[in-house]
């Protein structure tokens, strides 16, 4: 075993270039795939934890306002719960900060502590006056408002002013970047004086063990029962925001994962090819050995000890490293939950990344070897080198009728002399070009969405209106703009749907909703009353298909409607519902509806800054008027740094493959190479043949990973389509230029050349008097 370990160790230090190549790669693919492992394999899920600890809700519902208090407070044992916070008095109000204005659902509420229900204080002091409000941080960090500041309340003729004291954590509702209106708190006795028309009661209710979806939504059909007609308005249960939480984690463990096992498939690639070209080289001295007493398992494993040496080294560097990478995003999620890092690592964990990388790199490098150990001594000796190889001669013969250069014939012999050589570069070629095309296609379709979501393109200016200023007189504004060409109201509300345990939410639109662009597969968008459109997960729950009638329920009323579109929308989130529907379908029901929101176009070339300054001048308390833009982007910023980040790295693995090819091919050729320079082939010459190699293995690969790489990326963002209750329509797929699918091959043809550039120079410089006078 000495001899065996002696032997491996001297040959690794002649082949230092080699080890250096099987050191990045195993590094950065051992790196990418602890960085998964770490994420997916937390000791405890952080969301339960956060959970239990603040005596989270697993269900929270909100009341009509009418409904007598004594009533709601009976629910529990109804359902029951064996605990219960409430009912807490709340109402929506909307404020002014920095020019902008916000809409949060205000509850009264004496102390953050509850038998269910607990609020975190993250900073600040509970509100202990009818001037001050707690915000949840989230909402806070997102729009940039700190502890002191004072918010102008724009929902109530009075307009108080409240003074920000407390940022909270509410581990029973959604992230404000996630969507949806947020909650904020103030003294029980101070929700009247902020109540502009409608108020609600929420409760919040606690079972001995977690319900299934389910068994909550048994508890909900019993509390509608047991009230009038729209007396629950809304609810939310604990699975839905688990799940709404999880799903940022999931998209980028997913990417990792699928992206390390590209990178691990590329390395063993890239081994499985050094080792082959090593015991080309090594001919010779394989004989030797196995003339001087070496057994052909000694053999095999003076080959693997070369290859499993930097390896280790490498395992030993990247499984530290993508632990603490990993870091930032558990710090971030405990962050938001409110609760205190704590480092999350796993020696069990770290330790089976050790050993499944170890294993993969041992498998790909015994398999060449095998060939190694199998090797007759007489036989090798008598030959002195290894067969030539003979692969690409019909390519060379191919290449000679279509008048090529010379070297350039050369080349392209060289990249298919060895075929088991060339389909190993190839498959890391591949890998490394399709997850290029991959990153490329997930961060555009994920641009795409909030574009899409945004009407980025169909609207302009978005105008939301404080319920203290009439429709009429915001409609008579917005109108008397000479630059207004569309103007789409909007408004959300609820309707009841049976089947569906809580209220859906819904859209409705005044005005040419059609041209905000929204998709449909399948179906058109509504044109009258009565039809609507819905995605496809309110569809599937409410067992209904395209053309069907079903009664949807609005305040007390029933409600005749037709599904004529399934819409793409990512708003609902994971298991969400929503129905889109005309103004004229719910006026009925609700006489006295108003918009919300006015979605305006304007006419080309107008000056959009100027328009927004004009129309927010004329009512600046009561209408916050933007300029439409994608808003919070810093999810879409990690994704897309995440994807580049790890498509850079397999990228990266690939062209060490690259050039660890052509470096074992010089060598293994240098005595053809000297051959043709004595006969005239200048040092140019020479180079021109190695980089013909390189770019010939490197166009093939991209002709293959182009088509696979956008294969592979409609189904990952099918998988994201299906995941938010979608199917995914045409246009998203619409994310590559024609002259990108030709760029990016082209643009590894041009590195691969360059990474061929050093083996290239180091063949032209071969010193023909050394190399022919040695054989």
């Amino acid at each position: 075993m000495t001899a065996v370990l002696l032997k491996a160790m001297r040959d690794l230090r002649r082949r230092r270039l080699q080890a250096a190549v099987i050191f990045v790669t195993t590094l950065l693919a051992v790196g990418t795939g602890t960085m998964a492992l770490t994420l997916i394999a937390q000791t405890r899920d952080p969301f339960q934890v956060a959970f239990d600890a603040q005596k989270g809700a697993h269900l929270k519902v909100a009341f009509d306002g009418r409904i007598d208090p004594v009533t709601i407070a009976r629910t529990p044992a109804l359902i029951g719960a064996t605990s219960y916070g409430g009912p807490y008095r709340a109402t929506d109000v909307q404020f002014q900060s920095a020019g902008h204005n916000y809409l949060v659902t205000a509850v009264g509420r004496d102390n953050p502590g509850s038998d269910v229900g607990q609020l975190r204080i993250a900073a600040g002091h509970w509100p202990s006056s009818a001037s001050e409000i707690a915000l949840t941080r989230s909402f806070a960090d997102l729009n940039h408002i700190s502890i002191g500041d004072r918010l102008k309340v724009v929902s109530v003729p009075q307009e108080p002013v409240l003074t920000v004291v407390a940022k909270v954590v509410d581990i029973d509702e959604l992230r404000a970047d996630v969507g949806g209106v947020q909650h904020a708190w103030v003294p029980s006795a101070a929700v009247a004086s902020l109540t502009a028309k409608d108020a609600l009661f929420l409760m919040d209710y606690r079972f001995a063990s977690d319900p299934t979806s389910a068994q909550l939504q048994v508890g909900v059909n019993t509390l509608r029962a047991s009230l009038p007609p729209d007396g629950v308005t809304s609810t939310i249960n604990y699975i839905f925001v688990r799940t709404v939480f999880h799903v940022s984690t999931e998209i980028l463990t997913g990417v990792l994962v699928a992206f390390s096992l590209f990178a691990l498939a590329a390395t063993a690639a890239i081994v499985a090819n050094l080792v082959t070209g090593i015991v080309i080289s090594a001919y010779r001295e394989i004989g030797i050995m196995k003339a001087v007493g070496f057994t052909p398992l000694q053999v095999i494993s003076v080959f693997v000890l070369q290859i499993l040496a930097p390896a280790t080294a490498a395992c030993i560097l990247g499984i530290p490293a993508g632990t603490l990478l990993s870091q930032p995003l558990l710090a971030s999620n405990s962050q938001a939950l409110g609760l205190a890092y704590q480092p999350t690592f796993s020696l069990a964990l770290d330790l089976l990344a050790l050993v499944e990388a170890l294993l993969i790199v041992t498998i790909a490098a015994v398999i060449p070897a095998f060939r190694a150990g199998r090797l007759k001594p007489a036989a090798i000796i008598a030959n002195a080198s290894a067969p030539r190889g003979h692969g690409g001669r019909w390519l060379r013969r191919l290449a000679a009728r279509g008048r090529l250069p010379r070297p350039m014939v050369l080349g392209l012999g060289e990249a298919a002399a060895r075929p088991g050589r060339a389909i190993l570069t190839l498959l890391a070629i591949v890998l490394g070009v399709a997850t290029v095309v991959v990153a490329l296609g997930e961060a555009r379709s994920f641009n795409k969405i909030y574009a899409y979501e945004g009407h980025i393109g169909k609207v302009d200016v978005v105008v939301t209106k404080s319920p203290a200023l009439a429709d009429a007189q915001a409609t008579q504004l917005i109108n008397s703009q000479p630059e207004t060409t569309r103007v789409v109201a909007e408004t959300p509300t609820n309707i009841s749907v049976a089947g569906i345990a809580d209220p859906v939410n819904t859209l409705a639109f005044r005005g040419d909703s059609a041209a905000l662009g929204y998709l449909l597969s399948p179906g058109r968008w509504f044109t009258g009353p009565g039809e609507v459109v819905a995605n496809r997960g309110f569809a599937q729950d409410a067992h209904l298909n395209l053309g069907d009638t079903f009664t949807g329920t609005v305040h007390g009323q029933a409600l005749k409607l037709r599904i004529v579109g399934e819409v793409f929308d990512f708003t609902a989130g994971p298991g969400g519902h929503v129905l889109m529907l005309d103004w004229s379908t719910i006026t009925a029901a609700i006489p006295d509806l108003t918009p919300s929101v006015y979605r305006v176009t304007l006419r080309p070339g107008s000056n959009l800054a100027a328009y927004v300054n004009r129309v927010a001048a004329a009512q600046p308390d009561l209408l916050d008027v933007q300029a439409n833009s994608t808003g919070n982007t810093a999810f879409l910023t990690v994704i897309a740094g995440v994807l580049f980040g790890i498509a850079g790295i397999v990228a990266l693995i690939a062209i060490a493959g690259v050039f660890n090819t052509m470096l074992l091919s010089t060598r293994e050729r240098v005595r053809d190479t000297a051959t043709l320079k004595t006969l005239g082939m200048s040092p140019r010459q020479v180079i021109a043949m190695v980089t013909t190699s390189a770019g010939f293995l490197a166009l093939v690969g991209g002709l293959i990973a182009v088509p696979a790489g956008v294969a592979l990326y409609r189904m990952l963002f099918d998988q994201l389509s299906s995941l938010g209750g979608n199917i995914t329509p045409l246009a998203f797929y619409d994310v590559f230029a024609p002259w990108e699918l030709v760029g990016i091959p082209l643009g590894g043809i041009i590195v691969a050349v360059v990474a061929a550039g050093i083996p290239g120079r180091w063949a032209a410089r071969t010193n023909v008097v050394e190399v022919l006078h040695a054989e």
